[in-house]
């Protein structure tokens, strides 16, 4: 009775918290609060980090806005996440009188300089982005932060829908009155239970076995309740990784377009200018109908499965087919290696590993072809076949950090501060795992290396008629 009215008690506290969390949720935060919260979150981050260089990084990715510089007490920008910011003077008097008497200022205003993001430009010359000074408490100097407009204002009120910490304290509160309806209950039928039995013992030694297969499929039930508990958890937080995924990497080139349509429609650009622009809404534009395609994909193959068809290739037709160096080893005369592939398939994830590599950054992209174990990866999925052919695909970009290695091949796993959706190597698992084959990566910091274990066989050519 005492645990029935405790789970009870709980319930309600998991409710009362519940509601004080959305409505707290639920109230408005004006811009100026917003602003004075991130200056003193960027100003910890920054003050605790050992460089300046990586002190405003740290503080871009941990507020998630567009720019953080860090601006001596002669205006110059000594630090920034914008590398094309770093050594510039504050322009704008307002701002440049903020740094200079070490108060606080905003406003929003076109940016001078571009702003990158990991050496991609997002926002360029001329962009309208709102500005804020913040003194640095202690230190010579001010922070600079950029805001994009409409992240800006979708930040000065808070939605008012229902909170996920609210809907896990309402179901902290239902799983607790549920336990306490149970105790109650399971209180009640036990007391039954032991009259009944005091009376009969006898009945005891009988319905002994029944108790014990009971026992096993409650056990049973418990741990699919809790596997499919796990699993609707694990759904959640792939729906709400996605759901900021988009929401961040649909917004830039959204905004570029919109942007760019309003200032072609006023038509007050000169011919450089024009063309400049329409090449940047060109870019965006290819760029969201490549996550749009890119999500597409996945969720064709996902709900109706890759369409192939697995056929004997030669090694030969396959490096063709792929763009690969062909095998170093001399082919014998009298042998003849064949690939069990789809070539459409394969070609198309080859491309994709190659594409991905010069987005992160890599200079010169190798694809090699082998009838030989190039690379053991660390990680590796998919199954490899005992006979194999090999297609690596090489990159001297700058390598993938050790603690997102094991995620690589996950859906919409990607570092917080890159860009893209996370599917890309994720489509080409699905497609290599289509293909009966395997993936594996090794890296370091001066290359990236990928390769693919396809199915093989060797056989005498007088049979390549069978």
């Amino acid at each position: 009775m005492i645990v029935g009215a405790i789970t009870l008690l709980l319930s309600a506290a998991a409710l009362l918290a519940a509601i004080a969390h959305q409505q707290r949720a639920s109230e408005p935060i004006g811009e100026g609060e917003v602003f004075v919260a991130d200056a003193a979150m960027a100003k910890e981050v920054i003050m605790e980090s050992g460089s300046s260089r990586q002190g405003v990084r740290h503080a871009r990715n941990l507020l998630g806005i567009e720019a953080v510089s860090l601006v001596d007490e002669d205006s110059v920008v000594v630090a920034s996440t914008s590398g094309r910011l770093t050594g510039n003077v504050v322009a704008n008097s307002l701002l440049g009188y903020g740094v200079a008497t070490e108060r606080f200022a905003a406003l929003a205003v076109a940016i001078d300089q571009p702003l990158e993001i990991d050496g991609v430009v997002e926002w360029p010359s001329g962009s309208i982005l709102y500005q804020v000074i913040s003194p640095l408490s202690d230190v010579e100097g001010s922070l600079l932060l950029h805001y994009d407009l409409s992240e800006l204002l979708a930040r000065r009120v808070q939605p008012g829908e229902i909170q996920p910490l609210t809907l896990q304290a309402l179901a902290l509160a239902g799983v607790f009155a549920l336990l306490g309806v149970a105790v109650f209950v399971g209180h009640a039928r036990a007391t039954q239970k032991y009259r009944e039995l005091a009376v009969e013992s006898a009945l005891l030694r009988a319905h002994s076995d029944e108790l014990a297969a009971a026992n096993i499929e409650l056990a049973k039930a418990r741990h699919e309740a809790e596997t499919a508990l796990a699993l609707a958890e694990e759904k959640m937080r792939i729906r709400s990784d996605f759901v900021l995924m988009i929401n961040h990497e649909l917004r830039t080139p959204l905004t570029t377009l919109v942007t760019g349509a309003e200032l072609m429609r006023r038509g007050e650009l000169g011919d450089a200018e024009r063309s400049e622009l329409l090449d940047s809404m060109v870019s965006h534009g290819e760029r969201l109908t490549e996550m749009i395609d890119q999500i597409l994909a996945v969720a064709g193959i996902e709900n109706r499965g890759l369409s192939y068809e697995l056929a004997r290739v030669p090694i030969e037709e396959v490096c063709t087919a792929t763009g690969a160096t062909p095998p170093h080893e001399t082919p014998s005369p009298d042998r003849q290696t064949w690939v069990r592939t789809d070539l459409q398939t394969l070609t198309l994830a080859i491309a994709s590993l190659a594409d991905n590599a010069r987005t992160h950054g890599a200079t010169r992209v190798d694809i090699a072809c082998s009838t030989d174990n190039v690379i053991d990866g660390t990680i590796e999925v998919g199954t490899r076949p005992e006979t194999a052919v090999y297609l690596t695909v090489a990159d001297d970009g700058p390598g993938i950090d050790a603690e997102f290695l094991p995620r690589v091949f996950e859906k919409f796993e990607k570092k917080s501060f890159s860009s893209g959706t996370g599917l890309g190597l994720y489509l080409v698992r699905l497609m290599v795992e289509a293909l009966r084959g395997s993936i594996s990566v090794r890296t370091s910091p001066v290359g990236t290396t990928f390769q693919i274990a396809l199915p093989a066989v060797v056989e005498d050519r007088v049979m390549e008629a069978v």
